[in-house]
């Protein structure tokens, strides 16, 4: 489970208390949600029009949603990897929405916070592998994010009392609602766009295809250009 295994005794006594410390600070975190922006009721009244997420006061709700939730000491590559990869599926995922006819605030901000609560599990973990100088193997801290991510977020979504966000698809992708497509959807136009060394050549076009979704629809949402937003953001 840690790094590096040793046979001494004092590391089980280590990795004992350094436990009990993580759930100290998971159960912490839970009853303090960090604050959502001033800012954020114009970025949700602002994601209906694509030019503008780059007003002021929506550049500045976006600035404030990666400070307070996607910068994690210790682990900046990682919670860069997240913000960048859920900015560009929000963007991703409000043109989807708009061109099928679903909400798109709920589209865009269930893309842009997929990761919150993963990312804030990451906070609490980074905090205190730093004070215990412990850290979990990459499988056990990819464990750990997910079996407390889900809660985090929930509370994160009622703290700012958001609209009904929609999540990806549980289920048959068929029977989602078209916000959650449009997540989904926004979710694998930014790896495509991030990771193109992650993605099935042909996958994102033959699964829109076998959901009705128009190869001119597709072609319309490739139009995006998330990276101009994620630059003038830093």
């Amino acid at each position: 489970m840690f790094n590096p295994q040793s046979p001494r005794p004092e590391v089980s006594t280590r990795a004992l208390v350094f436990r009990q410390a993580l759930a100290a600070a998971f159960k912490s975190l839970r009853q303090s949600i960090p604050a959502a922006p001033e800012t954020l009721p114009a970025l949700l009244a602002a994601c209906d029009h694509e030019s503008s997420l780059h007003r002021p006061q929506c550049r500045e709700a976006l600035t404030e949603i990666r400070a307070r939730l996607f910068q994690i000491s210790g682990r900046d590559a990682e919670a860069e990897a997240f913000w960048q990869e859920g900015l560009a599926g929000a963007v991703f995922a409000a043109r989807v929405a708009r061109l099928n006819q679903a909400s798109v605030a709920a589209s865009f901000m269930g893309a842009l916070l997929h990761r919150a609560g993963e990312a804030l599990a990451l906070k609490i973990l980074a905090r205190v592998e730093l004070e215990y100088r412990m850290k979990l193997d990459s499988g056990s801290r990819r464990e750990w994010c997910a079996g407390h991510s889900a809660e985090l977020g929930e509370r994160l979504a009622r703290k700012w009392n958001l609209p009904e966000q929609a999540a990806l698809p549980a289920g048959e992708l068929e029977a989602a609602s078209a916000e959650s497509k449009a997540v989904y959807f926004g979710r694998l136009f930014a790896i495509e766009l991030l990771q193109p060394e992650f993605c099935v050549p042909g996958a994102l076009d033959h699964a829109a295809a076998d959901l009705g979704l128009s190869a001119d629809l597709i072609a319309a949402v490739r139009k995006e250009d998330p990276m101009s937003l994620i630059r003038a953001l830093g």
